[in-house]
């Protein structure tokens, strides 16, 4: 079943010499465009237009008076002069999906158009920012010409900064079903100089993402879900140590026997060496999950599944992405704790290995137990950085077995098969 959208942006631009530029310089400032407004096609009919739009308004100003519209004009007249190109977009919207999010009423036909301009503003200025148009001057209206309520914006660069691209001329072909390359005296086809026209995808993704969160609200949301993610879960991770948990010391030991023999940088939740363990990493953080955050973790799928829903009405989608984004979030950020104490248990028991080497040549040169006790010492501080409960067990092990004279190797360890 397909989803109607409830925001669409589309993003096109003319060049400086286009009739289309020309006569939106033409109409900026006239009070009879309703009647001369054939050439502007879509995005020329709405200036002063009482019936079809609401007025100019810009990055500073809700609604330009007559002597800002001439400023403003003069400012496209000089872009145009400099050869800047002229961006034009349109965000348009499902009416209905306005009224549901209590922006558009359809009773009396008004709309919040104070908040649409600041959602406006706020999108248009991410999408230039990533096109590093930032000092970019636009001019923008509410048109309510059309069954969808939709915003066009016009853009220029008084003076252009924009990089510059080299493109083949066309022609239309002798046939007439196509084009062809435009060739000079010596057949060679004609290269000409230009701005660059055409948005990066991503920054259209930016402008329709930041008017979907402004009206959704869902920069609360998120930072909701974000929070029982990382403040909650993953933090409460940082406080418990997986190998001295009765319920988890075994699948913790055996995702351990499992680590690949490698560079330990390299374990990582998302490096592909990583693939063969993940299902092991993701069982350990479910059932740390389950004992010690199985509340966050309901409302945080509440959360997500409630947000995907508004997100596909959005969007005009049909799949789950944003939540199995979410929950890929949470188990990354949760494995990669998880990993970092497989690191320290790892680094805990290399240390142990090297520590019991240097103690076997120790008893062979026939050491005192003073040169036991300084060997035993630059241990801890070999370790000082690892202070929890595990640290602490080992090392009353280990002074007790070599005040005893004992080998480490007697000594009874966690996770020693």
């Amino acid at each position: 079943m397909r989803v109607v959208p409830g925001v669409v942006v589309i993003t096109k631009f003319c060049r400086p010499g286009s009739e289309r530029y020309k006569t939106y310089i033409e109409y900026i400032d006239r009070e009879n465009a309703k009647k001369e407004n054939k050439q502007w096609n879509l995005y020329q009919d709405y200036m002063d237009n009482p019936e079809k739009s609401t007025g100019l308004f810009t990055r500073n100003s809700d609604s330009l008076t007559k002597q800002e519209k001439k400023e403003i004009k003069e400012l496209f007249k000089r872009a145009q002069e400099k050869d800047s190109l002229m961006w034009q977009t349109v965000i348009s919207f499902d009416n209905k999906w306005l009224s549901e999010n209590n922006l558009y009423h359809p009773q009396d036909h008004s709309l919040d158009e104070k908040r649409m301009k600041e959602i406006t503003r706020n999108a248009v200025e991410k999408m230039l920012r990533n096109e590093n148009l930032e000092n970019a001057v636009w001019s923008a209206a509410i048109h309510y010409n059309t069954d969808n309520i939709h915003v066009h914006i016009a853009t220029v660069e008084t003076d252009p900064q924009r990089r510059m691209k080299e493109f083949v001329v066309y022609t239309k072909s002798k046939d007439g079903r196509g084009k062809e390359p435009l060739l000079d005296k010596t057949g060679n086809p004609i290269i000409c100089k230009e701005y660059v026209g055409r948005f990066k995808p991503s920054s259209i993704a930016i402008c329709k993402g930041a008017v979907v969160n402004e009206i959704l609200h869902s920069k609360e949301i998120n930072y909701q879900i974000n929070d029982i993610i990382r403040n909650r879960i993953v933090a409460g991770k940082n406080s418990r140590m997986l190998h001295l948990d009765p319920e988890m010391r075994d699948c913790f030991l055996n995702l351990y026997r499992h680590m690949p023999n490698c560079d330990r940088k390299m374990w990582n939740y998302n490096n592909p060496i990583m693939a063969e363990r993940k299902q092991m990493i993701d069982e350990l953080s479910y059932l740390f999950i389950k004992k010690y955050n199985i509340e966050d973790f309901n409302n945080f799928k509440q959360l997500i599944v409630a947000q995907g829903e508004a997100y596909r009405r959005a969007y005009g989608q049909s799949n789950k992405k944003y939540e199995i984004g979410k929950i890929n979030d949470l188990y990354t950020r949760l494995g990669n704790v998880i990993l970092k104490e497989v690191k320290e248990y790892d680094k805990m028991n290399r240390d142990i290995r090297s520590l019991n080497i240097a103690y076997r040549s120790d008893r062979k040169s026939k050491a005192t137990y003073r040169d036991r006790g300084r060997l035993f010492f630059a241990m801890r501080s070999m370790n000082q950085g690892l202070k929890n409960t595990y640290e602490k067990y080992l090392n009353e092990k280990i002074h007790e077995a070599l005040l005893q004279g004992r080998s480490i190797e007697e000594i009874d360890l966690p996770g020693r098969e």
